[in-house]
């Protein structure tokens, strides 16, 4: 379709369907080039208007048959519809088309993976198999019966239970069969030769007998021992959420299928996951402790779909946030039971923070539940599933959700779920069942759906007679597209008190037993009494809601915070806080410098602390220095945490927080923090990496994750720390023995990382040895990619340009595509946003690539060169260029123009 034609979905511009299909039976005759689907659908007329077509979704097929009632009908087809327009009120239809799987490279449809038949139906994957009403609120109940290739398949699979299988003609097939009525966006079908792993788990439906529950996880041959991690996790996911919410497993069996070619994480389908295989494959040799822990939350993420997605769905797209949100957190609270809290809540609130904010203030800022979309692919993002999920989050924090079996808050989504099973709802729905059930008015509250932007909340205090403190808090939201004005968010904010004493007080001052308060105007004034004069308010803990804070804390109060509060978050807020103040306090000097080096043409580095500091003025981060300097010495206190909150925070994070982004100067006093920290605090960090290494269990567990963690961050810190003093040769040893020595991928990847990041002399020898040893493993082989895309230097688009010739770099599969040319362009801005905007012109090469083939993977890749306009004026330029090329393109894709149309209409 020209772009011309592109026209945006209005969510006011909602209808309900005027048919809907209440059974389906298909066929497919596999092949790879012609496979033949025969559908077989029971349409029913919803709408008096007797004289309305019916008007079918459909892509990319070849037309081969329709009939209604047994006769053939005329017809019209065009752009992306069959329109039939004079059927009965209720029928039976009958459709042939034929669909090359071989050739779908959008992966989305019916595909081939590595040699496999696999689909992706959601959002609108579906009209790619066959004509049909490809849209939610649709649901039938489904027949499907798989007919085997001619070189033969050892699995066919569908959603629900199998009722028959054998030969025909020849032919291997089986049939299944979902007793419950589900959107087509559920619709799965897997047909390959895998290895399997088999196990199975007793459920325990409520008022009903027990179920014995069939669970086969299919993974590449040989990957065995591989996929038991993951058949591990399902049975702790569906333990957990029968003890958690009450809900069970309804159906005689639950399959997982681990594919390499795969546009997102996972697919909740109705009994049959289709998973990304790097979100299921994974051994101590393979994979990291992250990749453990990865494996578990997306594995229960998909599997707590079955009742927050799959029994109850969504009426239309707009209301994708209603199953994303709410099953992301309800992965977070497995998570934070079966893991840690404290490490899923920072690792969330670090999502936030890192990539929700500065989607919030580019140019495809949107609500969580979107008002307008012209692509639905562009909109599975941090907003829907991150910030949705705090919202989910700020709703059981205001309900309450306290008591044996949970309170108020989980009666509620029982209720819900209780209400709508079977149906097709929306937003409006869902906060209508929780305002009924806690009897509260949650009108205000709705606005985190409707409005976009991070909020930010003000705060101020001062001290009156009497030890009585008054708390000034203010809240503003900047403008977004589409959104000039900003009415206020229900936003509750938890707090405490530091005294003068060093304690922690979280029930001091009169607060009420809930320890927070709720600001619901634009500015409100709070009083606590009985105070210690001198206390320090502690906001925001827990990170209570998506805001950032504005308060007059000094160095020295963050540094208290950091070392007396109990609040992971505050912890990690109040680090970060030490060094945003030393950067904006430095900014101006090293932007005058870098201007003044720039303007005499003087090309020689200067990237080491002394240089730097002794060129532009800068002083000692003395404050930093001692607040790590405590960190370390009190590491053993809590060493889940303490791995969350000691990696200094990351340039990104830095940069995020300037509405006007100085890369050449923010790079300049990252790199001059971390080689500071490094040098003055030394050896501390040799110790610490010592006392780390010490534990001897390679196997995956929170606290050895804790530790390995620790201990990587601790050897890239002293590894710099001797580079800088001139012990080079000592920092090289370091890091070759650890990786020579290693017990597992973590400490593999954690050497080869601080070799090749800090440009050590043993790391060409370290890629070598890394890339034979896996060159035939694409999933390990990604870290050889992604450790290289990723060093934060101008000079790493030349290495990743390279790289995109090496022989087991597929420009065709996402995983590869992310782990290099996506790792650098939305994890390396040094690289990205060189100055003489190389980086734009290779990212926009492969996006255009990608518009061809894979054009939703292209509109993903692309996210880091959207908010261009925030960067100097030379960079805004050259992106503006290139993004005004990629426009150019004759055909290009609805999901690659939304984004660059957006990109340069903010600019």
């Amino acid at each position: 379709m020209a772009k011309e034609n592109f026209k945006p979905m209005l969510r006011q511009d909602y209808r309900p369907p005027l048919f809907t299909i209440t059974k389906t039976d298909l066929t497919f005759s596999l092949s790879d080039l012609c496979t033949e689907v025969t559908q077989v659908s029971r349409v029913k007329r919803l709408t008096n208007d007797h004289g309305a077509p019916l008007v079918l979704d459909g892509e990319d097929l070849c037309l081969v048959s329709v009939t209604v009632d047994g006769a053939a009908v005329k017809y019209r087809l065009g752009e992306g519809r069959l329109t039939l327009d004079r059927v009965p009120d209720e029928f039976e239809l009958r459709v042939v088309n034929t669909i090359a799987p071989a050739q779908n490279t959008l992966l989305m449809g019916l595909y081939k993976s590595n040699g496999c038949f696999c689909t992706q139906c959601e959002p609108e994957g579906f009209r790619r198999i066959t004509y049909f009403l490809d849209r939610p609120d649709v649901m039938a109940s489904y027949r499907v019966t798989i007919l085997a290739p001619d070189d033969g398949c050892g699995a066919l699979l569908s959603n629900g239970n199998l009722v028959e299988e054998g030969t025909r003609d020849g032919r291997r097939y089986a049939v299944w069969e979902d007793p419950y009525p589900k959107p087509c966006y559920l619709f799965a079908l897997v047909a390959g030769t895998f290895d399997t792993i088999e196990d199975t788990f007793t459920a325990h439906p409520a008022g009903d007998v027990p179920r014995q529950v069939r669970l086969v996880l299919y993974v590449d041959r040989g990957a065995h021992d591989r996929g038991l991690w993951a058949m591990r996790c399902i049975k702790e996911a569906m333990r957990w959420d029968e003890e958690r919410f009450g809900f069970a497993y309804d159906l005689d069996n639950f399959k997982v299928v681990a594919v390499d070619f795969f546009n997102q994480g996972a697919m909740e389908n109705k009994s049959l996951n289709i998973f990304n295989s790097k979100f299921v494959l994974c051994d101590q040799h393979t994979a990291t402790d992250l990749d453990f822990y990865n494996v578990e939350s997306v594995i229960g993420h998909e599997y707590f779909h079955n009742y927050t997605g799959d029994r109850v769905t969504l009426r239309d797209w707009f209301q994708l946030s209603l199953k994303e949100s709410l099953t992301v957190f309800r992965d977070q609270e497995f998570s934070s039971d079966v893991a840690s809290r404290p490490l899923t809540r920072l690792g969330a609130v670090g999502v936030i923070r890192s990539r929700q904010f500065p989607e919030d203030s580019g140019p495809m800022a949107h609500p969580v539940r979107p008002e307008r979309v012209l692509e639905m692919n562009n909109f599975y993002t941090v907003t829907i599933y991150d910030k949705g999920a705090e919202v989910i989050r700020m709703l059981q924090t205001l309900i309450g959700d306290q008591g044996e079996g949970g309170g108020t808050f989980t009666r509620a989504i029982r209720e819900y779920l209780r209400r709508f099973d079977g149906q097709a709802v929306t937003i409006d729905d869902f906060l209508a069942v929780l305002s009924e059930v806690s009897g509260m008015d949650l009108g205000q509250f709705s606005r985190w759906y409707s409005q976009a932007g991070t909020p930010v909340v003000t705060a101020a205090w001062k001290w009156g007679q009497g030890g009585e403190l008054s708390l000034t808090l203010s809240q503003s939201t900047p403008a977004t597209p589409g959104q000039e004005a900003k009415e206020p968010f229900v936003i509750p904010v938890r707090l405490s008190f530091i005294t003068p004493e060093g304690k922690d007080e979280a029930a001091a001052g009169g607060l009420p037993p809930s320890g927070m308060v709720v600001l619901d105007e634009v500015r409100q004034e709070f009083t606590f009494t009985g105070l210690p004069e001198g206390s320090l308010p502690v906001l925001l803990r827990d990170f209570s809601a998506p805001v950032r804070l504005v308060a007059p804390y000094t160095d020295s109060d963050y540094s208290r915070l950091l070392a007396l509060c109990s609040d992971p978050f505050i912890k990690l807020n109040s680090a970060e806080e030490l060094f945003a103040r030393y950067m904006a306090d430095s900014l101006g000097a090293a932007e005058e410098f870098l201007g003044q080096r720039d303007a005499a043409a003087k090309d020689e580095p200067v990237d080491s602390p002394e240089a730097l500091a002794a060129a532009a003025g800068l002083g000692v981060p003395s404050p930093i220095i001692e607040a790590y300097r405590g960190l370390l010495e009190r590491v053993e206190e809590d060493l889940v945490c303490a791995s969350s909150i000691l990696p200094i925070p990351s340039l990104e994070t830095l940069m995020e927080r300037q509405r006007s982004i100085s890369l050449d100067a923010t790079v300049h006093i990252h790199r001059f923090l971390s080689r500071s920290l490094s040098v003055a605090l030394l050896d501390e960090y040799l110790a610490l990496y010592e006392r780390m290494r010490q534990w001897g269990d390679p196997r995956y567990s929170t606290e050895g994750m804790a530790r390995r963690s620790l201990a990587n961050n601790a050897l890239f810190m002293a590894a710099q720390g001797l580079i800088a003093l001139g012990r080079e040769r000592q920092a090289d040893s370091l890091c070759e023995t650890q990786f020579r020595k290693a017990s597992c991928m973590t400490e593999t990847l954690g050497a080869l990382r601080a070799a090749v990041h800090l440009g050590l002399p043993c790391a060409g020898q370290l890629l070598d040895a890394f890339g034979a040893e896996w060159d035939q493993d694409p999933l390990v082989l990604d870290n050889f990619f992604r450790i290289q895309a990723t060093v934060p230097c101008e000079e790493t688009l030349f290495v990743v340009r390279k790289l995109m010739s090496h022989p087991r770099y597929d420009a065709g599969n996402p995983n590869r595509i992310r782990a290099l040319v996506g790792a650098m362009a939305l994890s390396n801005p040094v690289a990205l946003h060189r100055r003489d905007g190389a980086g734009y012109k290779l990212l926009c090469e492969v996006v255009a690539q990608l518009n061809g083939t894979n054009a939703h993977v292209g509109a993903r890749i692309l996210d880091g060169m959207l908010s261009f306009a925030r960067y100097d004026r030379d960079r805004a330029q050259k992106a503006r260029e290139q993004l005004q090329r990629l426009l150019q393109i004759k055909d290009l894709s609805r999901s690659i123009y939304e984004k660059v149309s957006a990109a340069l209409g903010k600019d």
